[in-house]
């Protein structure tokens, strides 16, 4: 039987890439800092359609979960039922198949979407204290993530 790989692996997947990546920038040399400050358009938008895709999964995946439920009981539908003893199908069940399981929804979205909001901020804190925007240009991409300013980190 096939596992479910959902499109949460994949938003998990590509939320922590863009992070570790940020995460590079915020000790990085200052020239190397400009060169990504220079494509900070494309990193705000990687986060913010990153949070997107995590913040909407549970509403794609209650359309797929509805979708293979209503396809299964209006076709019909069964599946061999797998024997984990001889690798095959089950000579014991009713037939040998079975109503196929529908996916499960695995939820913790908290802690990586924790993690890209303050890979971002602190890119951008790192971009703040190099000179590379003002405190008005960092509320706005703070604005855009969905973060505050902490005042603190603004001391140069």
């Amino acid at each position: 039987m096939t596992k479910y790989l959902g499109s949460l692996d994949f938003e998990k997947q590509r939320a922590k890439l863009i992070s570790e990546q940020l995460r590079k920038f915020t000790d990085s040399y200052a020239y190397m800092v400009a060169g990504q400050f220079a494509n900070i358009d494309f990193w705000i938008n990687e986060a913010i359609t990153s949070l997107k895709a995590l913040d909407e999964h549970n509403i794609r995946f209650e359309k797929m979960y509805n979708a293979q439920k209503n396809w299964i009981e209006e076709k019909k539908v069964k599946v061999p039922d797998y024997c984990y003893i001889c690798n095959g199908i089950c000579e014991l069940s009713h037939d040998g198949y079975i109503t196929p399981d529908l996916p499960k929804q695995k939820i913790d979205k908290t802690e990586i979407r924790k993690k890209l909001i303050n890979s971002v901020y602190y890119f951008l804190i790192r971009c703040y204290k190099v000179g590379l925007l003002d405190q008005e240009e960092m509320k706005s991409f703070c604005n855009q993530i969905g973060t505050d300013i902490d005042p603190y980190d603004l001391k140069k």
